[in-house]
């Protein structure tokens, strides 16, 4: 999938790893990467499933067209997907830090 972010941060943070260290602590800045490597690499979010250690799940309720990989015990990489040009982007939305009772 071909990759946008929501803001600049976002993307500052998958480009520029001391921004990434700055913004998250322990194995968070390493996993982003991953993650958003893991999204240019599939094809559509359903190959997810695929890779385990990122516990890929489609969101329901108030996040419903949202997906999240998880990157830690208390964070989660948010991201939703939508028909580009030539093939479907995945626009990383943000980090969730709050949804495991952080």
């Amino acid at each position: 999938m071909y990759i946008e972010f929501r803001n600049n941060r976002l993307e500052k943070c998958f480009l520029d790893r001391t921004t990434r260290r700055k913004t998250w602590k322990g194995k968070i800045p390493d996993k982003y990467v991953e993650a958003v490597n893991l999204l240019k690499a599939v094809e559509q979010p359903s190959h997810l499933g695929a890779f385990p250690q990122f516990d890929y799940e489609p969101l329901t309720q108030d996040r419903k067209g949202q997906h999240s990989l998880k990157l830690g015990r208390r964070e989660r990489l948010i991201f939703t997907v939508h028909e580009g040009r030539d093939a479907l982007t995945a626009r990383i939305e943000e980090v969730d830090t709050t949804h495991y009772g952080h």
